[in-house]
């Protein structure tokens, strides 16, 4: 089910809504977790009948192995809990994530066709995995408590509003808000606010630019003019923060709805003056959960056996301080790239996004001065605009035909007859899209926002409850005209 589906916003929703609120209060929070746990296993079951077997299955054996890591810290039992959790959960992505790939390689070998036996990704099961290694590692190291039920376990793994694209959300940060959670009104206000806010975003912004930048991307590269390749790329970048971000906060406003503090996903990522800034400013969960459960572990271990090593077999202190350094990311950026995507254009962008910050970290932030920061700023967006046909074109050769455009085109400079009609449709919500990339309301808010004036607030506060509701009701014109919308990210 897609939360910008008619049924979710029409049916599963305000029944879901409606019935949580109706339970009584009498015994806490604890049948309002139930409640919470059966709706997300339907929401689940609702897409994914048949994977909603397997994700039962790993909850068990998640809640098993946290059963067995806790108060085990630094012990061997605790060791095998964890790299048994970090195996099956890995273990059950790659072989879904890459399973056409290995039915090719198996298929060559025994001479035949297995390409029947491939299947789709389950939907969410990234995150879940994500999700189901952060609970046991948290345990691991005592930042929280291995629950008695296994309720809690899987309520936690599976609730409905961050279990597809996230935010990723640490078990230590939601244990908490189990049993202890705020349900009034104003959360519900801010909820739905926050809510309406995700879904403009995505059926206003995104979904208008969806048409336009899948028929370039998809067109005949070889022909691609200059302008149409430059149009493409920064109508991506655009679609792909409103698409994410709309997502993210349509998790926080359902999150909130229930009582829950999901955490911030994005914060303004294109207002980076350097790749590492824009890389904790976009997606930030899943940057910190790469910092706190891949990039800390690498650094405080293999790393360390590393450097040892290089220092016994005569290499200088400075050269194996300095392969140390480029070894952490490199790691780092290799997991990303695999967990983004199954072909060579995804492990080529990472590592030219970990030679980037390698670049940064040695070169420009020693020097880097108040007056480049315009120079820095174009400089990360030229590189995030030519890494745009790595992450969107099915081969690395159509990558090079695409950057090829960019620079030299074919022949065409201006923007070709199609797309200067879908540019025609689009521009007006590429346009705000651009505008909405930077905190120019924000700022203005924070400027002219007026204090101490009743009525100039009262007249603020009803110019954007209105623009609100037109945006909702573009957005549900859109919805009903077009039916089921998916996101980027679903899996």
């Amino acid at each position: 089910m897609s939360i910008v589906s008619t049924s979710f916003l029409f049916l599963f929703m305000p029944v879901t809504i409606g019935i949580y609120f109706l339970i009584p209060f009498k015994n806490g929070l604890k049948w309002r977790n139930v409640f919470m746990l059966l709706v997300s296993l339907f929401f689940y079951a609702w897409g994914e009948p048949i994977f909603i077997i397997l994700l039962l299955f790993l909850s068990l054996l998640v809640w098993l192995l946290g059963k067995m890591a806790e108060g085990q810290r630094n012990t061997a039992i605790g060791k095998w809990a964890v790299a048994l959790t970090v195996f099956v959960n890995v273990s059950v992505l790659l072989s879904f994530k890459y399973l056409s790939q290995i039915l090719d390689v198996l298929g060559a070998l025994w001479t035949k066709d297995l390409s029947s036996f491939s299947t789709t990704l389950p939907i969410g099961l990234s995150f879940f995995s994500f999700h189901a290694i952060s609970y046991v590692v948290d345990i691991y190291r005592g930042q929280c408590h291995s629950p008695k039920s296994i309720l809690n376990t899987t309520l936690y793994l599976s609730v409905f509003f961050k279990m597809l694209q996230g935010p990723i959300m640490t078990y230590r940060e939601f244990e908490p808000q189990i049993d202890q959670r705020s349900s009034s009104w104003n959360n519900v206000c801010e909820g739905v606010w926050r809510l309406a806010i995700g879904f403009g975003k995505k059926m206003v912004i995104a979904a208008n630019l969806a048409p336009m930048v899948k028929y370039i991307f998809m067109s005949d590269l070889s022909i691609l003019s200059m302008a149409d390749a430059w149009i493409g790329c920064v109508s991506f970048m655009v679609f792909m923060y409103f698409d994410f971000s709309g997502y993210s906060d349509m998790a926080i406003g359902l999150g909130r709805v229930f009582g829950f503090k999901v955490p911030e996903n994005f914060n303004y990522p294109y207002i980076s003056t350097s790749v590492s800034e824009y890389w904790r400013r976009w997606h930030i969960t899943l940057i910190d959960w790469f910092r706190d459960y891949l990039y800390y572990p690498i650094l405080l271990g293999p790393s360390v056996r590393l450097r040892k090593y290089l220092l016994r077999h005569n290499i200088s202190s400075q050269v194996a301080k300095s392969i140390q350094n480029i070894f952490v990311p490199a790691c780092v950026w290799l997991v990303t790239a695999l967990w983004h995507g199954t072909n060579w254009n995804y492990t080529l962008w990472g590592v030219l996004n970990c030679i980037a910050i390698e670049i940064e970290f040695y070169f420009l932030a020693p020097n880097s001065k108040r007056a480049t920061v315009p120079v820095r700023w174009m400089g990360v967006m030229m590189f995030l605009l030519l890494t745009v046909p790595l992450i969107n074109t099915i081969s690395f050769e159509n990558a090079c035909l695409y950057i090829r455009a960019m620079f030299a085109g074919t022949g065409q400079y201006g923007i070709s007859l199609l797309t200067g009609s879908l540019l025609d449709h689009a521009i007006i919500f590429l346009t705000f899209g651009i505008v909405g990339c930077f905190p120019v309301i924000s700022s203005l808010k924070r400027r002219w926002y007026p204090t101490g004036k009743r009525t100039m607030s009262v007249i603020w506060n009803t110019a954007e409850v209105v623009l609100m509701m037109a945006v909702v009701i573009v957005a549900l014109a859109y919805l009903f005209n077009n039916g089921k919308v998916w996101f980027l990210y679903q899996q």
